[in-house]
């Protein structure tokens, strides 16, 4: 049977119809897509948030840690001066400064036993957590908003027994335990504070800095210690 030029010319149309029906995206398969890039995308995002978070706690924990042993650095040079608290008159060069290494009031003790914040300038006494009038007015430090810090005396000579070795010499109470926050160094059980008359002490420095976490925000504390002598000087009276 011969085909007509028209039913010929309809057929093609009706194919070319109906690949042109079967080519290009269904919206399921454009939806699907879009779901994968979405997933990926937000992947990315949240990798690189973790990342973020992860930088800035380091440069934080950082900055706490500098700031720590400066204070400590400054503590040591003010005792090697003979300086805790002012330089002594000429006249009365000996005068014993070491006593001032405390948080006790009354002996007039430089450092408060709670957290301060962190100022510019660490005052007229050269040292910073005292919170003397000129440190106090110098202002808040920008590079430490949040921050707070504060200096522990602790006695030295505080012990308990060495259960791991019971015929050895028995361990210090006041080990340092410089990050973990759980330790409260300031709790007189963990660490009790210097007597008046101790020539050794335990000088503790914590700061306390702004910590980001998934669920939020904390504090963590990073804490460094030594043990610091009366000058012998002092001690001899000369």
């Amino acid at each position: 049977m011969m085909m007509t030029t028209g039913h010929v010319t309809r057929t093609v149309r009706r194919i070319r119809l109906q690949r042109a029906q079967q080519s290009g995206v269904t919206l399921i398969e454009l939806i699907l897509a879009l779901m994968i890039l979405f997933v990926g995308m937000f992947g990315a995002l949240a990798f690189m948030s973790i990342a973020l978070t992860s930088s800035l706690n380091a440069n934080k924990l950082l900055l706490a840690r500098n700031l720590a042993e400066e204070t400590l650095n400054q503590i040591v040079m003010m005792r090697e001066m003979n300086a805790i608290g002012g330089i002594p008159d000429p006249a009365n060069r000996n005068r014993n400064t070491f006593i001032r290494l405390s948080n006790r009031a009354e002996v007039n003790g430089l450092f408060p036993d709670t957290f301060q914040p962190v100022y510019i300038s660490p005052g007229s006494d050269m040292i910073r957590a005292t919170g003397d009038a000129d440190e106090v007015a110098s202002g808040i430090d920008p590079r430490y908003q949040s921050f707070t810090m504060r200096v522990l005396v602790r006695t030295s000579d505080a012990t308990v027994p060495n259960l791991g070795n019971p015929t050895g010499p028995p361990l210090p109470i006041c080990f340092d335990r410089e990050y973990d926050n759980d330790y409260d160094l300031a709790a007189p059980g963990n660490c009790p504070p210097e007597g008046t008359g101790d020539t050794v002490r335990r000088v503790v420095v914590q700061v306390r800095y702004p910590y980001t976490r998934t669920t939020g925000s904390a504090f963590r504390t990073v804490q460094i210690m030594t043990l610091l002598t009366q000058p012998p000087s002092q001690i001899r009276g000369i």
